[in-house]
């Protein structure tokens, strides 16, 4: 499973980075054979005023199309391990709807 970074403002710290890719590799491991590749993006909302402007992004293509997860908070520690969350609970509702459909074909309805 590998993972892009993109920091444009230089917020991810080597420990910061070695925290995403471990929280994401526990979080999304099940999901391993369906993952092609995860994006994800760090941006300071606010510049240097504070608040809730750490703002973290994780784009997820897989095998049937992609997700999309956000999340906001004033620490980027505590960002990095909700988003991790969200993606897998974000996988786990997508992998769970696709597989709801009956992919069986109605033969009987053909007349030959």
């Amino acid at each position: 499973m590998t993972i892009t970074f993109t920091d444009r403002n230089q917020l991810l710290t080597h420990q910061l980075k070695q925290l995403c890719e471990r929280r994401l590799e526990y979080a999304l491991s099940r999901f391993q054979s369906m993952i092609k590749s995860i994006e994800f993006s760090v941006s300071d909302l606010n510049g240097p005023r504070g608040g809730i402007d750490k703002a973290c992004r994780v784009r997820i293509r897989h095998r049937t199309g992609h997700v999309i997860v956000n999340h906001k908070h004033e620490d980027l520690a505590v960002c990095i391990s909700k988003i991790a969350e969200k993606a897998s609970r974000a996988l786990s509702r997508k992998r769970s709807r696709s597989q709801k459909f009956n992919r069986t074909r109605h033969t009987d309805l053909i007349e030959t």
